[in-house]
């Protein structure tokens, strides 16, 4: 019985909406990104969820297909909630700061990097998301300051992906 209960758990995991998953994307997407003070910060969480694919599937958009673009850009949209529901938890716990942005009608973040211990920037252990944020930013220069309209432009209308009103 108990083997049935833990195959279903795991068949239940969906590890894109996993927030340990999305926290050490957050975390290195911030910490590779230099958004670590209010003077250099994460403007408008909500790319975050656009980029997490990126992040771990490969930083090259020029080499995803229309239809994986499509899918990214309709996950993003159900992404966007669990992030904000993830930003509160971090703040809470002071592992990132966020400020309001009126302007753009979302949040700003940025990473308190005192707070998270030296060993987990482990260049090895994340060297697939480095590289693959890094890639995502010669394709998207600006990514921390870029607003979530222009990015969306950049990564999916500009290969002929429909987008809706964000």
């Amino acid at each position: 019985m108990k083997n049935k209960s833990f195959a279903r758990k795991r068949m239940m995991f969906i590890q894109k909406e996993d927030y340990n998953f999305l926290t050490y994307n957050l975390i290195i997407l911030l910490h590779t990104l230099k958004c670590v003070s209010p003077e250099k910060k994460f403007k408008d969480f909500r790319k975050v969820a656009y980029l997490i694919e990126f992040i771990n599937s490969g930083g090259d958009i020029t080499k995803y297909s229309r239809d994986e673009l499509a899918s990214i850009y309709s996950k993003a949209q159900l992404k966007k909630q669990l992030i904000s529901h993830l930003l509160v938890v971090l703040r809470n716990h002071n592992f990132i700061d966020v400020s309001i942005n009126s302007v753009n009608k979302s949040f700003d973040i940025w990473l308190n990097i005192e707070e998270i211990p030296a060993d987990f920037f482990n260049k090895k252990l994340f060297k697939k998301e480095i590289e693959n944020i890094n890639l995502i930013k010669k394709q998207a220069s600006h990514l921390s300051v870029l607003t979530v309209k222009t990015l969306v432009d950049r990564l999916f209308t500009s290969n002929n992906i429909l987008t809706w009103e964000i």
